[in-house]
Parts: C-alpha cells; sequence; structure tokens
C-alpha cells in the first residue's frame, strides 16, 4: 500500500502540477508557441484559442493532482482515481477537436 501512495503522489508531483503550469503559460500568459506546431494565422481568434487550449490542458493538471491527493488521503480508490485521471486525458482532445472545427480559417 505504501507503495501506491508514493506512486500517486509522484503522478500528482511530475504530472499534475507541471500540466496546470503549462495550462496558465499558455492560457493565461498566452505563450501560444509552447503548443506543438502553433500558427497564428491558422486561426480566426488566436488569443482565444490558446486560452481555450490552456484551461484545457490546466483542468487536465488539476484533476491528476486531485485524483492524486484524493488517493493519497483514501477518499478515493485506486480504481476510482485511475478513471478520473485517464478520462481526464481526452479534455484537451475534445478542446482541440472544438478548435479546430470552430475557430480555424477558411484556406
Amino acid at each position: 500500500m505504501e507503495d501506491s501512495l508514493l506512486v500517486a503522489a509522484i503522478v500528482g508531483l511530475f504530472c499534475g502540477i507541471p500540466l496546470m503550469v503549462l495550462g496558465y503559460l499558455v492560457g493565461i500568459k498566452q505563450k501560444r508557441n509552447l503548443l506543438s506546431s502553433w500558427d497564428d494565422m491558422s486561426y480566426s481568434d488566436p488569443k482565444l484559442v490558446g486560452f481555450i487550449m490552456g484551461t484545457s490542458v490546466f483542468i487536465t493538471g488539476l484533476l491528476i493532482l486531485l485524483a492524486s491527493v484524493a488517493f493519497i488521503l483514501n477518499i478515493l480508490s485506486m480504481l476510482q482515481a485511475l478513471l478520473v485521471i485517464s478520462s481526464s486525458v481526452v479534455i484537451p482532445l475534445f478542446a482541440a477537436l472544438y478548435v479546430n472545427v470552430k475557430h480555424t480559417r477558411p484556406s
């Protein structure tokens, strides 16, 4: 049991917090160049797209961190925490799909 608590702490520390920082930098500080293959000319409103993508990455990191802490505090079981973590990874994918459908400039 102690090993799984250590793993949960490591996942929260080394996955959740960096994703939250990355989401903050992209969404709030508008460091859109941190996104892979970013091109401002591809989007009708690059600031809004950066905010949407940054928020989705921040929420993913927050859910990973909260699931790890909830497991450590014995609020969630390991299976429940893993379900929260694995389902949170889908959030940026849906955000990217939304951005590409709604905010891509016509060619």
